[in-house]
């Protein structure tokens, strides 16, 4: 099989008609142009502490960093606060669960007031009919009882250091320029990276947009490292290019559901139980995530070579993501045919064509 892995992509990136170079890795306008970019965040953090109170797997999976050692210790007396009530209230209600929590965090401004909730259900259908409103007003008066400004203060020193290990690694790498060679580029875009504290071996990738028409896109890094640094290697990298290509592909699979939701239907029920088992419940997820996976191994091509990219596509074999291989060759086929394909929203009929035909 893996042989078979490195046949498929690399025979058909030798024989794509005059392939554009990799992008040049001079820093642009993009994570890398701007230290602001990489940052702890206030919602984010306020948000996984109330998911970790509720007992929320997503968020009491990191290890016990003296952080994570000092948020039990500091938010534990609150578990019965309205707020955590609310919490536990509304992931019963709505199922707002792994990454829904931190969809509304990047919604909510500095004050902790909603911002353009509105998209919220447009994003994600499990926010309809959800009072967010009324949920904001408890996540004011959980961060003003339990003095959340104050112990995030005290651990700064531990949060700038994280930022800048991140900084570091994501400025070697500077993605931005690729994302947007290869999808086309995002004019009103702002992409943040943020090392979630909380979310150990959990990355999730976010957006919201701004009343000035900004998006503003997050990718949160877990820390997963048992003395709560963030790692930097290449399987690190892969994480981020993972949750920027969200960014790109889910808002492209939603505008064609309906296109995708038959070979979607059929092709889930093939791996089902394996995708559960993985928090992916339904079609639509799985559809999303197939093409994200073969976007990173085509990345990972082009920056990291063959062996990389091989490695990558073994390793969402062996998660069930069977049609990975194939899927990355139609995006080769893509990127080898930019002068007849502007950008990906151009392709988008050859990739429902492509997934129609998987079996």
């Amino acid at each position: 099989m893996r042989a078979l892995i490195l046949c498929v992509l690399v025979a058909c990136k030798g024989n794509s008609a005059s392939p554009p170079p990799p992008p040049s890795p001079a820093p642009v306008p993009g994570i890398a142009s701007s230290t602001s970019l990489v940052r702890v965040d206030r919602r984010i953090e306020l948000l996984s502490i109330l998911h970790r109170l509720i007992g929320h797997r997503a968020y009491t999976e990191a290890p016990a960093t003296p952080y994570v050692k000092a948020v039990d210790a500091t938010f534990g007396p609150f578990k019965n606060h309205p707020a955590v009530l609310a919490t536990q209230a509304l992931r019963a209600s709505h199922s707002i669960s792994w990454d829904a929590p931190l969809i509304l965090a990047v919604h909510l401004d500095d004050q902790l007031e909603l911002v353009n909730p509105g998209e919220l259900p447009e994003l994600d259908p499990r926010f309809t009919g959800a009072d967010v409103a009324a949920y904001a007003a408890t996540l004011r008066d959980f961060a003003r009882d339990t003095k959340l400004d104050a112990f995030l203060d005290a651990n700064r020193p531990y949060a700038e250091q994280v930022v800048a290990t991140v900084r570091q690694m994501i400025q070697k790498e500077n993605p931005v320029p690729w994302f947007d060679a290869f999808f086309g580029a995002k004019p009103n875009a702002r992409f943040i990276v943020v090392p979630g504290l909380l979310t150990g071996t959990h990355n999730m990738g976010v957006r919201a947009t701004l009343p000035d028409g900004t998006q503003e896109i997050y990718q949160v890094l877990g820390i997963h490292a048992a003395d709560g640094m963030p790692t930097t290697d290449d399987a690190s990298v892969a994480l981020l290019v993972h949750e920027m290509a969200h960014s790109y592909v889910n808002p492209l699979v939603a505008t064609h559901r309906a296109a995708f939701e038959a070979s979607g239907t059929r092709l889930f029920a093939l791996v089902e139980d394996a995708m559960k088992k993985q928090a992916y419940g339904a079609w639509k997820t799985f559809v999303d995530e197939s093409i994200v996976r073969a976007v990173v191994v085509v990345y990972l091509l082009d920056r990291k070579g063959k062996d990389a990219a091989n490695a990558e596509a073994q390793q969402q074999l062996n998660l069930s993501f069977r049609w990975t291989p194939v899927l990355a060759k139609e995006l080769l086929r893509y990127q080898s045919a930019r002068a007849t394909y502007a950008d990906i929203s151009a392709f988008m009929p050859e990739l429902i064509k492509a997934f129609a035909e998987l079996r």
